[in-house]
């Protein structure tokens, strides 16, 4: 199998770790791309070739796929930084009508697999939502993944399938509860914290991407652990397991969203079975 993955931040680089002990069984040719030359470094040992790559521009991406049979699209705004609605259109519209246009010179590319996002679902009002929910999209940036999910399904056909995982908010080494959290002990936050969140642990999404690679999963699957939990407990928790003073809470209409609960009956389904089935403190 030749595999290109394009963009190798949080989860695109989780994956090529755990690839490592898999190559020589999969016959995998592992192709890693990134904006940054500096990365190289980083990259070059756990890949067969390290290319740097726009998406959006056609050359770049056209080299990065030249060989690829399965591509992995981890797309994400350059650097570490909050981008307006633009910037995201420019990292994911662009990049797949780029992609659309080359498809006719990449005839061996035969699996495109896209980490989306849950937010997609927008506001449920702390209902259930899965895969046949209809799209809701709170803001820009969440209409602007719709909008490129519905772009990379018009090329999905027989020949060349398109899975698109939608993942849960993130979590694992680097991006512990702790370290997002801690900073908030003792502090006083409007609300009550009643909004649900749901997780996945980055190991749960290498392996689900690895499972729809090699079982070629297509259409939409969600990624999330199995129990969603409130932002109160959540963050409670985590500052309890670490010893520091709890978050005060106060009331405010103004931030009554009640979040949705996302379902992961497909992903169960389909035969994985998670790592980390719900969040640990």
């Amino acid at each position: 199998m030749n595999l290109t993955i394009v963009g190798c931040g949080f989860v695109g680089l989780a994956l090529a770790h755990q690839l490592q002990g898999e190559r020589s069984h999969l016959t995998l040719t592992l192709t890693l791309t990134t904006t940054r030359e500096e990365r190289f470094a980083e990259l070059e040992p756990l890949a067969d070739h390290v290319r740097i790559c726009d998406a959006s521009d056609a050359i770049s991406l056209k080299q990065a796929l030249c060989d690829a049979e399965v591509a992995l699209f981890c797309l994400g705004p350059k650097g570490d930084r909050q981008v307006d609605e633009d910037g995201y259109r420019n990292t994911f519209i662009d990049s797949f009508h780029c992609l659309t246009s080359l498809l006719p010179q990449l005839p061996q590319l035969r699996h495109i697999i896209y980490t989306s996002s849950c937010s997609v679902y927008g506001d449920a009002q702390g209902e259930w939502v899965s895969e046949s929910t209809p799209t809701n999209p709170s803001n820009g940036h969440g209409a602007v993944l719709v909008d490129s999910e519905a772009l990379l399904q018009t090329i999905d056909q027989p020949t060349r399938r398109v899975c698109i995982l939608r993942l849960g908010a993130l979590h694992g080494p680097g991006r512990e509860f702790k370290d997002r959290f801690q900073n908030l002990a003792g502090q006083t936050r409007p609300g009550r914290g009643q909004q649900f969140t749901n997780w996945v642990h980055v190991d749960d999404v290498a392996g689900a991407i690895k499972a729809a690679m090699t079982e070629k999963w297509s259409g939409v699957i969600n990624i999330v652990n199995d129990q969603p939990i409130r932002i109160a407990e959540l963050i409670d928790r985590t500052l309890s397991s670490e010893g520091l003073e709890p978050i005060r809470w106060v009331d405010d209409p103004k931030t009554a969203s009640s979040g949705r609960r996302v379902r992961n009956t497909r992903l169960h389904a389909l035969g994985y079975v998670l790592k980390h089935p719900k969040a640990t403190f």
